[in-house]
């Protein structure tokens, strides 16, 4: 069982590095990959940040629970928009504007339908799959975050064309998540907390209920947790600051440099994060759980024998 559960920990966090990943390194990559076909860097940079949308409103990755339908009409759609307008001469900034309206369209479409489906008994389930997440009878918030930044990405395209300014639009929604994160740690269930218990149960349940033990008994526990999670939210939000930048520091003309080179504080950033959670807190909230198991209240008394009760 030890193995089972060292190698599930080993894949949990394989993915969420290559979620990390993929999602810092998606836009420079498309920005790199069609760089030959003559479009602007920032309609290409628009066409990156729309398959990592798509990305986004598939849900999370790895676990059986990814809409890959929903993920590629979100991804596609918009991207086909912006493509079309564009060989249509209508040139770049209205060309990313129909981009975003079609992909905000879209969440729109899918935050409905789990409405509707919730209130005819349907549950979470919707057309194109499952969000994670999803409460029964509830609002999709997760999307309607996505679709307050494809509006507000509509709004700032609409400002200018200048590829910067569309490569520095991370920047701002890395500040709103590194803000929510940040405003996590302080609520009943940070966001560390939600996402490292399966981590820290390793699928046991006697495991899992000396989490919530230890949650509920050890205020230095919850204080290691939430301490994760601020720091998270405080890397974002230095990370967005850091960017804006690095970016605007660069010629108009060095975008590609731009884009790579605004990558490097959040990869240094996010390690030092990782390596003080790590090496510190980790082992800490680790040893409080197995004290915790070790105090597993007692079970119920087993039956006694019919031939062994007293008379």
């Amino acid at each position: 069982m030890p193995e089972v559960g060292a190698g599930r920990k080993a894949v949990r966090v394989g993915l969420m590095i290559v979620n990390a990943a993929v999602d810092l390194l998606l836009p420079t990559v498309v920005l790199v990959a069609l760089a030959p076909t003559g479009l602007s860097a920032a309609v290409l940079l628009s066409i990156g940040g729309t398959l990592l949308a798509g990305k986004a409103i598939g849900g999370q990755t790895g676990y059986g629970r990814f809409r890959w339908r929903l993920a590629l009409l979100a991804g596609l759609a918009p991207t086909a928009a912006i493509l079309g307008c564009h060989a249509a001469g209508l040139g770049d900034v209205p060309s990313m504007v129909a981009g975003s309206v079609v992909l905000g369209v879209i969440v729109l479409a899918d935050v409905g339908l789990g409405r509707r489906r919730a209130r005819t008994g349907g549950g979470a389930d919707v057309g194109l799959g499952r969000r994670p997440g999803r409460s029964e009878g509830g609002v999709d918030v997760f999307a309607l975050v996505v679709l307050v930044e494809v509006l507000a990405g509509v709004v700032l395209t609409s400002i200018s064309g200048d590829a910067r300014f569309v490569l520095a639009r991370v920047s701002l929604y890395l500040a709103i998540g590194g803000l929510v994160i940040l405003a996590s740690a302080w609520a009943e269930r940070p966001l560390m907390r939600t996402a490292l218990k399966p981590v820290a149960a390793k699928g046991e349940p006697a495991r899992e209920e000396a989490f919530e033990r230890a949650w509920v008994n050890s205020r230095k526990f919850r204080a290691l947790y939430r301490a994760m999670t601020a720091g998270l939210g405080g890397v974002l939000i230095v990370d967005a600051v850091l960017r804006a930048v690095i970016i605007y520091s660069q010629p108009a003309g060095a975008v590609v440099e731009s884009s790579l080179t605004s990558q490097l504080p959040l990869v240094v950033l996010i390690a030092g994060w990782f390596a003080a959670g790590r090496g510190l807190a980790v082992p800490r909230a680790e040893r409080i759980l197995e004290a915790e198991l070790a105090r597993a209240p007692a079970g119920p008394e087993p039956p006694v024998p019919a031939a062994t009760k007293p008379r």
